[in-house]
């Protein structure tokens, strides 16, 4: 009696521990990020929707960019040596929600000196606004989720300090605007 009691008992065991082994950490929410081609579809689709035909995929930046505004066609383009300054608005959509992220104007460098044409690496977007845009002007760029730009995209919802939501699979858009540009003293 006590082998006919024992062999159901490890047959009841081992399909448990099993069980548990097969088992999905249920805190971890699974996600499948989007393919490039499923993102700019979704882009392709929002800048149809808007009239943003400036805006052209450019594998280089990662995403689309394009000149919003030239600029005042008084003023003259930035040389290497000018002291520049611009303003930064970033902002997230999925579908027609539009969140903004965050507005800033930039001034100085992090050490605290004064912004120069100069400080900016050839193939950044700062770089693209000032050697295409004249004080005034502004460039959009929009980056895939499936791009791992500013860390504002992916598979999942992202809550910020901010208290801001950004959705699961938002799409990053990023306009910079020239504010100033002065000769060096």
């Amino acid at each position: 009696m006590k082998k006919s009691f024992w062999l159901p008992m490890m047959a009841v065991v081992t399909a448990l521990a099993l069980t548990a082994c097969l088992k999905n950490d249920d805190d971890v929410v699974q996600c499948t990020p989007n393919t490039l081609a499923q993102d700019r579809q979704v882009i392709d689709s929002f800048i149809s929707e808007n009239g943003i035909d400036y805006l052209s995929y450019n594998p280089t930046y990662y995403g689309y960019i394009g000149i919003a505004n030239p600029g005042h066609p008084d003023s003259s383009k930035a040389a290497a040596d000018s002291v520049v300054a611009f303003k930064q608005v970033i902002r997230t959509f999925k579908g027609s929600q539009i969140v903004t992220i965050s507005t800033d104007s930039v001034y100085q460098t992090n050490n605290g000196a004064k912004l120069r044409f100069s400080d900016f690496q050839a193939g950044s977007s700062f770089h693209y606004l000032l050697s295409n845009a004249r004080k005034g002007g502004s460039i959009r760029m929009i980056y895939p989720s499936s791009v791992n730009s500013l860390n504002f995209n992916g598979c999942q919802q992202q809550s910020l300090s901010n208290g801001t939501v950004i959705p699961a699979y938002s799409q990053v858009i990023l306009d910079l605007t020239l504010t100033a540009v002065k000769k060096a003293n």
